[in-house]
């Protein structure tokens, strides 16, 4: 348990699956940086405002980061304490203001030419460095956020806001940002977070409908998943990168930061874990079964509306039956009524009359 705000407490593992991973992998770096220093450290999480389907305000750096001084900037508004509204291509802070500044998948969601406005503000603002995470542009993310995203609509009716803001814009190239980088002198390096096969598995089960629809069932599925599964998340092939940029050099720290995470990432860390592709299968599979075990339930709903149907008309048969009846009554009647007057002494009486 953390807070993610002042007097909020919440199960970091139960918060969606990708976003633990992005800010689990930069607490782990700044734990290390944190060491060194001997004390709090002043960061900046440009982005960093979350509203859980529960309509639940968090701040979650300020829970993966209990032992900073965290701010946390962003667009939507917000009274919790640490927050400021404001712009990442505009950062109303002095040069230098903070030790770190910190952004996790914010940048996908700037358009593409403001991009580098974005980067170098948060670089302006920071003392000794910037560590950003974000989805990378690449054949194999480009194709999975297209499965996904097919999927979700298949599955739920509905355009991911998220996945359509990152093909309005573009996902972030890693190549620009290395020569960016490498144009300002800045030491950096790049790496891997969220395997790509796991974060697909994880999209397309989080956006099954029985899943979706169900808060606490997905926060299980994000718990399990966080605890048990998210081993090999920091290795290739990388749905995110994480940027870690050096402006200043302090004790040491963009080296120590950078072997810290060099242990918990890698390919090796995958190979004794579940296949990621045959799970994906698998997943899929399960759609496939779950979609072909529905349509004999379509059926069996046409036909009993078509039970009701029948129900129904065969009363409206009986009624009308009845009805038929009851006018065929009415006409015997009547007929019998006439006889009996044609057989009455009035009728005699004019008979002889006539005659």
């Amino acid at each position: 348990m953390a807070t993610g705000g002042v007097g909020i407490f919440v199960d970091l593992t139960k918060l969606p699956f990708d976003q633990y991973s992005r800010y689990r992998i930069i607490a782990d770096a700044l734990d290390v940086v944190r060491r060194l220093f001997g004390g709090r450290l002043r960061v900046l999480d440009v982005g960093g405002y979350f509203r859980t389907r529960r309509q639940i305000e968090l701040l979650p750096a300020q829970a993966f980061l209990p032992a900073d001084d965290v701010t946390v900037l962003d667009r939507p508004d917000c009274v919790l304490p640490g927050y400021i509204q404001g712009d990442g291509r505009g950062l109303a802070f002095a040069d230098r203001s903070f030790d770190f500044v910190i952004s996790c998948d914010t940048l996908e969601h700037v358009p593409a030419e403001d991009r580098s406005a974005f980067w170098q503000e948060l670089l302006r603002v920071a003392r000794y460095g910037v560590l950003l995470i974000a989805p990378a542009k690449s054949p194999q993310s480009e194709a999975a956020e297209q499965l996904v995203a097919s999927f979700i609509q298949a599955e739920l009716g509905q355009d991911q806001p998220q996945l359509a803001e990152h093909r309005a814009y573009g996902l972030p190239d890693p190549l620009p940002i290395k020569q960016f980088l490498g144009e300002l002198g800045l030491r950096h390096q790049s790496i891997p977070s969220g395997n790509m096969n796991a974060w697909v598995l994880m999209m397309i089960a989080r956006h099954t409908k029985p899943i979706c629809y169900d808060e606490e069932f997905g926060e299980q599925l994000d718990s399990y998943y966080t605890r048990f599964l998210s081993t090999a998340d920091r290795s290739e092939p990388a749905y995110r990168r994480l940027w870690l940029v050096e402006k200043e050099a302090a004790f040491g720290w963009f080296e120590a930061a950078s072997a810290a995470l060099a242990t918990t990432t890698g390919t090796k860390l995958a190979e004794a874990l579940p296949n990621w592709v045959e799970l994906v299968q698998w997943q899929l599979q399960i759609a496939g079964l779950r979609r072909a075990v529905a349509q004999p339930v379509v059926e069996l709903e046409r036909i009993r509306a078509l039970e009701q149907e029948l129900t129904w008309r065969t009363q409206q048969i009986a009624e009308l039956e009845q009805r038929a009846t009851w006018l065929e009554q009415q006409a015997n009647d009547a007929k019998m009524a006439l006889e009996r007057v044609a057989r009455g002494r009035l009728m005699r009486v004019l008979r002889r009359i006539s005659g």
